[in-house]
């Protein structure tokens, strides 16, 4: 347990992460690349002959881990964005079908029946002038 600790404590570098976007169907998801993640047993900072291979192992075994997290975080976050803007297009469906259309289809059939009033007005209004005109 003291090898590994004193082991763990060689390490200067640290990982570098670099953030950035990219679009997916219109949504701004964000792509994580990192750096200096695994390395080689030669830059790990301690010394070979003093250590035996569970260490190795475990060093291995920490950069593979490493790496799973960085990609989980990547997924976790684009299922996030991609599920919230599922949800937002969903409402606006929802109010789309339930709301919008039928008050369009309802104020059609108002306009459609206005109409058909106004015409049946002008088809009575022509013929009391020609029957007046007759006369």
């Amino acid at each position: 347990m003291v090898a590994v600790k004193s082991t763990a404590f060689t390490a200067k570098e640290y990982p570098e992460i670099q953030l950035s976007g990219h679009n997916i169907m219109g949504v701004v998801v964000p792509k994580i690349s990192s750096t200096g993640v695994r390395k080689p047993l030669y830059e790990r900072g301690y010394g070979i002959i003093g250590t035996n291979a569970y260490i190795d192992e475990t060093a291995d075994a920490y950069e593979d881990l490493v790496e799973k997290i960085i990609t989980a975080a990547e997924l976790e976050t684009t299922m996030k964005r991609l599920l919230n803007e599922i949800e937002k297009t969903k409402r606006r469906v929802n109010a789309l079908e339930f709301k919008v259309i039928p008050d369009l289809i309802s104020t059609m059939k108002y306009i459609r029946f206005m109409l058909e009033e106004m015409e049946r007005e002008n088809t009575f209004r022509l013929k009391r002038v020609k029957a007046r005109m007759r006369d």
